[in-house]
């Protein structure tokens, strides 16, 4: 059955602004357990995007993006939409019109797991889209959906109100239970990050500043 929920729980807009400074590599090292980061096939559009954001999330019938454009008359300034398309990238279920109406009601960001299309004025109009393929196609409106239930985008379930993040490297998502525990270890990561790197430039090995050592002589390797 067809599902469209209309109240769901968001994190708190400050909480959620501040995971647009945080690299989506930083939350993938630091949340490995959660397995969180979407799979290297959902990719921005354009260079330089970045979001963050809540998710509204769209289930669509394959080629068909009816569900998308209801959607986006339930979002709240912002969300970002993550639209389940089935994998489907021979349409373009996402492009100029659509993102045109988005950053008009102050959405954040679009991940779609099928095909985009119009990616020269969606960089223009500097609306973050990520998506699977780029298809000139165009789409059907009129086959059902749901909204606001647990869908399947970039190889990870994704919930109404998690927490959504984007760079161009891809795609992170973080669940709000654990948002302030990932924020904390992923300053930390940055801190530590910016003392080895500030090593490194004065010469030092990333080998030894992790004692890797330790690790190479656990193995039988015959040094020649």
């Amino acid at each position: 059955m067809h599902k469209v929920i209309s109240d769901i729980d968001r994190p708190p807009k400050d909480l959620v602004e501040k995971f647009k400074e945080i690299p989506t590599a930083v939350l993938s090292d630091v949340t490995s357990k959660y397995e969180n980061t979407m799979s290297h096939s959902i990719k921005p559009v354009y260079d330089d995007a970045r979001m963050a954001g809540t998710a509204l999330t769209v289930k669509t019938y394959p080629g068909d993006n009816l569900m998308a454009h209801k959607a986006i008359t339930m979002a709240e300034p912002g969300d970002i939409l993550v639209i389940d398309a089935n994998e489907y990238t021979e349409a373009g279920l996402w492009g100029e019109l659509a993102s045109t109406s988005c950053k008009t009601h102050g959405l954040k960001g679009t991940v779609l797991d099928g095909a985009v299309r119009d990616i020269e004025e969606i960089e223009e109009l500097d609306y973050p889209v990520y998506a699977r393929a780029v298809s000139p196609k165009g789409s059907y409106k009129s086959h059902p959906g749901s909204i606001n239930v647990a869908v399947s985008c970039g190889g990870l379930t994704v919930e109404p109100g998690d927490i959504v993040v984007g760079d161009d490297e891809g795609v992170a998502i973080v669940k709000p239970e654990n948002a302030e525990q990932v924020l904390a270890a992923a300053q930390e990561k940055l801190d530590a990050e910016e003392e080895m790197l500030e090593r490194i430039k004065e010469g030092e090995y990333i080998y030894d500043i992790n004692n890797f050592q330790e690790r190479y002589n656990k193995h039988d390797i015959k040094e020649i």
